[in-house]
């Protein structure tokens, strides 16, 4: 896949299959990247999901889903946030998955989302996105907001894992690849696979 913003070349053939992390300093491209596949920017070349090209999909139908540091809708309660995604789609989450999720990703608290720190909104999205059953999960730098990361990970990844969506993280630290199945490094907007 190829992208084009002012100046600024992306190129990536990135394979993702269970847990992938892209690692790459600050402006090096992940976010653009990952605005590329969900369909937020125009790109060139096929987004595959599940052998399917998307890239002509609307951003609705991709099977894709992005969640950012500022991906909350503040004003919800943190339960009502749970079930949005999975709203939209005219599916109804059992409140035992809901109370499952909610133990292992440590989401013990209620009201608006808005009072919630930053980490915390990070949880809560996260989950919502987990709900929605896409296909994929991008997550972009919202690890990174947590204290417990690698714990969390590793719970989050079981749950995506065990509901058959593949998810693809961004991180500036390379280290954070052993949280991952597979670890691409990004640079000037060309990520490489690590061996």
């Amino acid at each position: 896949m190829k992208s084009r913003l002012g100046d600024f070349q992306l190129s990536a053939d990135i394979q993702c299959s269970g847990t992938t992390c892209l690692a790459g300093k600050n402006g090096s491209g992940k976010t653009t990247l990952f605005r590329a596949l969900a369909g937020l920017i125009p790109s060139e070349g096929p987004v595959r999901v599940d052998g399917t090209d998307v890239s002509e999909f609307p951003v609705e139908r991709r099977g894709i889903v992005m969640v950012t540091p500022s991906s909350c809708i503040p004003h919800l309660d943190v339960e009502a946030h749970l079930r949005w995604g999975a709203k939209l789609k005219g599916r109804w989450v059992p409140q035992e998955a809901i109370a499952k999720a909610k133990a292992e990703l440590g989401i013990n608290f209620a009201g608006p989302v808005r009072s919630l720190s930053l980490g915390m909104r990070g949880r809560v999205s996260l989950a919502t996105a987990l709900f929605a059953s896409p296909k994929v999960i991008l997550v972009d730098e919202v690890f990174s907001l947590l204290h417990d990361k690698e714990g969390f990970v590793a719970s989050y990844g079981k749950l995506v894992s065990d509901a058959g969506i593949d998810m693809l993280f961004t991180t500036q630290n390379e280290e954070d690849g052993r949280l991952a199945d597979q670890t691409y490094i990004m640079s000037n907007g060309i990520a490489i696979r690590r061996p």
